[in-house]
């Protein structure tokens, strides 16, 4: 998120931001603690009244019905989807009020097609298989047999600046940011662990960003 909030909005630090996160279990949760920690202000949704109040209560959040999170009556500089898939949609595209979108959801577009239509309002789009890579990242080091925390560390600290550069090629190629970039490199989503591992140390590149989420 600090990489979509450095390319869209010229800083690195998140305080003052306003912040609409969708689903506020156990991963939405503990990015709703960082963020306020991080002194950002927050809109909060689930479909289940218990957590929800629980982040109202820890973190100040404002809570929202479901279908409000996309078009609130105040704009935010980051919606972040951390629920079901396929919520960039026909419907819901053109409600948003975010500059940015940037959650741990899976298959947040609905269709291919509607990351061009994120491009076309204007929202940066940090790809769902890169910035949500860490989980895979972590099992595939705890499943190589000789599990090595630090490097598995680096690795993931280096989705930052894959961020970083899928945001710059796309905006130099005029694409959206989840097609595949730079003319050749094969589509992110379908390069594996090993090969990065293999042959793009120290930081994942663009065509390995890891995510097979």
């Amino acid at each position: 998120m600090r990489a979509a909030v450095r390319h869209r909005f010229g800083r690195d630090d998140l305080g003052g931001l306003r912040i609409a996160i969708q689903g506020i279990g156990s991963i939405g949760y503990q990015l709703a603690r960082l963020l306020h920690q991080a002194s950002a202000e927050l809109w909060v949704t689930d479909i289940y009244r218990d957590q929800l109040a629980r982040a109202v209560d820890a973190f100040g959040a404002t809570a929202v019905a479901p279908d409000e999170i996309y078009g609130l009556d105040v704009d935010v500089d980051v919606f972040a989807p951390c629920a079901m898939g396929a919520i960039l949609n026909d419907v819901t595209i053109p409600h948003l009020r975010a500059r940015v979108v940037a959650g741990a959801a899976n298959n947040q577009l609905s269709e291919a097609r509607h990351g061009t239509a994120l491009m076309e309002r204007g929202i940066l789009y940090a790809p769902d298989y890169v910035i949500n890579a860490g989980g895979i990242i972590d099992v595939w080091y705890e499943r190589r047999g000789r599990f090595d925390r630090d490097a598995m560390l680096r690795h993931i600290e280096g989705i930052g600046g894959t961020l970083s550069e899928i945001f710059a090629r796309a905006r130099a190629g005029g694409l959206p940011q989840d097609r595949d970039l730079g003319g050749g490199p094969p589509r992110p989503r379908r390069c594996s662990v090993e090969h990065e591992e293999r042959h793009h140390r120290p930081r994942p590149t663009v065509a390995c960003a890891v995510g097979t989420l």
